[in-house]
């Protein structure tokens, strides 16, 4: 499986959800490998979640409270 593409975005994402102290902007490029594997390794696993998904999205809870199964 290749490496997924991982964005600007991406490594900002990453870096407030590890809660990284050192600013964005200042890393070093030892962090900054580090972050960014971080991010392929969740981007990797959003699109391993998104083929296992549904083609639909989520199922229709309402509906299926109502007894209809069929999806």
């Amino acid at each position: 499986m290749a490496k997924p593409a991982v964005t600007d975005a991406d490594l900002r994402r990453a870096h407030r959800a590890m809660r990284i102290a050192t600013p964005f902007d200042a890393m070093s490029d030892l962090l900054r490998a580090a972050l960014a594997a971080a991010a392929r390794a969740t981007a990797s696993r959003e699109l391993q979640r998104a083929a296992r998904r549904p083609a639909g999205g989520a199922p229709d809870l309402k509906r299926r409270a109502a007894g209809d199964f069929d999806d």
